[in-house]
């Protein structure tokens, strides 16, 4: 690895792509999203990530100033993303992966699925291919990155943490 290549570089540039296609598809179809800030509704459970995207995480959470730090630290943990301050994530964009695909219309295990909030009375089966966002390829390169990272910077590619870790002084899953 180069000494000057971030250790998240591939994340980073999976969130990348993840963002262009989701303002293309934003553009394709302006008024089928009602996600705005302050709609958390997908945001019901707290996730767990891998070590790449828990870096990110980290390393995001440490520059939230004290008193942001404070609320999190406060956040009900049995509830809703712990992220969340206001219905608004703390670490927008820095959110994992799950998140990003959060209202655009994606496929899993060959089902079509959007947030029921959006893209109201359309056809999803119409969309075309390229604005359907595959979950399960996402996920496997999310998976091969997260491998790399580990390969390089120690860690363990099976692991999954909740991001309440971030923080919580608790037993993390392993």
């Amino acid at each position: 690895m180069s000494e000057h290549a971030s250790p998240l570089r591939n994340l980073e540039a999976l969130r990348a792509r993840v963002s262009a296609h989701s303002n293309k598809v934003l553009q394709s179809h302006p008024t089928q999203f009602a996600c705005k800030k302050g709609c958390s509704g997908c945001c019901a459970s707290e996730r767990s990530v891998n070590d790449l995207e828990f870096a990110a995480l980290t390393q995001a959470f440490s520059t939230l100033d004290p008193a942001q730090k404070a609320q999190l630290e406060q956040n009900d943990l049995e509830g809703a993303c712990p992220l969340l301050i206001n219905e608004a994530c703390a670490l927008y964009e820095d959110r994992p992966l799950i998140c990003r695909s959060h209202g655009l219309p994606i496929v899993m295990e060959n089902r079509l699925d959007v947030c029921p909030l959006n893209f109201e009375g359309i056809d999803l089966a119409g969309l075309p291919d390229s604005d359907l966002l595959s979950v399960d390829t996402l996920t496997a390169i999310l998976t091969v990155s997260n491998m790399l990272y580990c390969s390089e910077n120690g860690g363990d590619p099976n692991r999954r943490r909740p991001v309440s870790a971030l923080w919580a002084k608790r037993p993390q899953a392993g």
